[in-house]
């Protein structure tokens, strides 16, 4: 089944929404003037915080994927080759 977009996307998406609420908390804090700005906008640091945090986690997620691609990509390619060197004889 086709993906309705590339994956890349998705990650681009939530970088934007990370950086977007991490801004918007910036400038509502700056705007109130006094701590209580700090307090009141807590909520878009730390979802801006969770968004980060769950894009690095997939960024991860998919670099380990494709070193276990690339490791039996190489186990493969080595057991076709005593196969290989094996039948010759």
């Amino acid at each position: 089944m086709k993906q309705f977009w590339d994956p890349g996307i998705s990650r681009t998406i939530l970088f934007v929404l990370g950086v977007f609420t991490f801004v918007v908390a910036c400038y509502q804090t700056l705007a109130s003037g006094s701590m209580d700005g700090l307090y009141d906008n807590y909520w878009l640091f730390m979802l801006s915080f969770g968004l980060i945090i769950w894009l690095r986690y997939l960024r991860q997620r998919d670099k380990i994927a494709a070193a276990e691609a690339e490791a039996a990509r190489k186990a493969t390619e080595a057991a076709s080759k005593k196969a290989a060197k094996k039948g010759r004889r």
